[in-house]
């Protein structure tokens, strides 16, 4: 390509100031003998990356893979802005290190070794304990049948309600039938159709009653195998993307809060949010929590 651009001194400044030529003044010329790579190949690459193209409504910074195992999960228990990195395998406040502390005075730093070690040791060491596995486990399955019951009960209002309006329908047709005007009819028909459709799409959205969850206080052997697993998987090229994700589901967010020590020097407190739908999860070796209604205690929290 020649003639695309030209330049022009700057009256003013004496410099030279590229400027844009016209487009028909462009001059292009096709130099095959140049490729370094073959126009079929070339061809076949750009259909191959089209085919592995897909259409998403996540912005472009959700859909990279994390880069570290607890990557974007960290957030600062002062101003609740993200952690992000500092220094070499080092995490700390973004909003302190950006905006100053008169944002957030957290200039506390953690190394990703320690970050990664405490959560990880919580996950298997402390987070399943097996006395308030058992007390969860009576709390949960209470939770979930009153949840299930009162999605039966509104199934079964508004399927007395659908049976009502279509035996109203039934008894204008059949005074359609007898004789009695159209117009005195239609008005009142109109009305009970709208219903009757509403309370169809109703009643086939309603999700059927679940069978019952039976969680045994023993499940807490099986978390800890599961876990203990994934965690080894960490070091497995085979297996390291995999356990990366079940791990992270595992956990909705981890607060770190600086705190005093005997030292001049401050120390994070680790506070790990964990989603115990995924947890149950692990310890089941089943999908059933994926798409329900949670429970008021379906969320952990532990202090590392």
């Amino acid at each position: 390509m020649w003639n695309r651009l030209k330049y022009r001194k700057d009256p003013e400044t004496w410099r030279n100031v590229l400027h844009l030529n016209p487009n028909e003044d462009w001059v292009i010329s096709e130099m095959p003998h140049l490729r370094i790579i073959e126009e079929e190949l070339w061809k076949e690459v750009r259909a191959r990356q089209g085919a592995k193209t897909s259409p998403s409504v996540l912005p472009i910074w959700e859909q990279r893979r994390p880069k570290f195992l607890l990557s974007g999960l960290t957030v600062c228990g002062c101003c609740g802005g993200g952690f992000s990195t500092i220094a070499k395998d080092r995490f700390g406040c973004s909003n302190s290190r950006n905006k100053g502390t008169s944002v957030c005075s957290n200039r506390t730093g953690i190394s990703r070794p320690d970050l990664e070690g405490r959560i990880l040791t919580a996950l298997s060491d402390q987070l399943m304990d097996p006395d308030l596995v058992k007390a969860f486990a009576e709390q949960y399955i209470a939770e979930r049948n009153r949840l299930a019951a009162r999605h039966t009960d509104d199934r079964a209002v508004k399927e007395k309600e659908l049976a009502k309006v279509i035996k109203d329908q039934d008894a204008l047709v059949n005074a359609l039938l007898s004789g009695l005007p159209p117009e005195r009819i239609k008005a009142k028909m109109e009305q009970p159709e709208l219903r009757r459709k509403q309370l169809e799409r109703d009643v086939a959205a309603a999700p059927a009653r679940a069978a019952t969850v039976r969680i045994h206080p023993k499940m807490a052997d099986t978390y800890h195998d599961r876990i203990c697993g994934l965690i080894a998987g960490l070091t497995d090229p085979d297996r390291e993307s995999e356990a990366r994700e079940a791990i992270r589901g595992l956990i909705e967010k981890i607060v770190a809060m600086p705190v005093p020590t005997s030292e001049k020097r401050s120390r994070l407190e680790l506070t790990l949010h964990g989603d115990l739908a995924g947890i149950l999860a692990l310890s089941l070796g089943v999908e059933l929590m994926s798409g329900h209604q949670k429970t008021s205690c379906e969320q952990e929290f532990l202090k590392v």
